[in-house]
């Protein structure tokens, strides 16, 4: 298992990912969808927020680490994914 310290860098590093497509998105398409945009970036900051915590929690067994690891980073993949979906279909509409 990585180090919690490098789990919260890769966590800031999706979430700035999120933030500069989203910004991009304001700078080449205009404020069309401005209010979708901002929702999109508030989605990412409380989905962001809500890892940290998940992985500064304490956890009792040392059999339950594994998978308390493992969920976290496959609900972060597929949270992103989902946030970086919604940028682009912004940009097809």
């Amino acid at each position: 298992m990585a180090s919690r310290k490098n789990f919260k860098k890769d966590v800031n590093f999706l979430t700035n990912e999120i933030f500069m497509r989203s910004i991009i998105h304001l700078e080449f398409f205009g404020k069309n969808n401005a209010d979708e945009v901002y929702s999109i970036m508030n989605a990412a900051a409380d989905a962001r927020n809500n890892y940290i915590a998940r992985i500064n929690q304490k956890i009792d067994k040392k059999a339950n680490i594994k998978p308390h690891f493992k969920t976290i980073y496959d609900d972060l993949l597929n949270s992103t994914q989902e946030l970086l979906e919604k940028i682009d279909k912004l940009d097809i509409d």
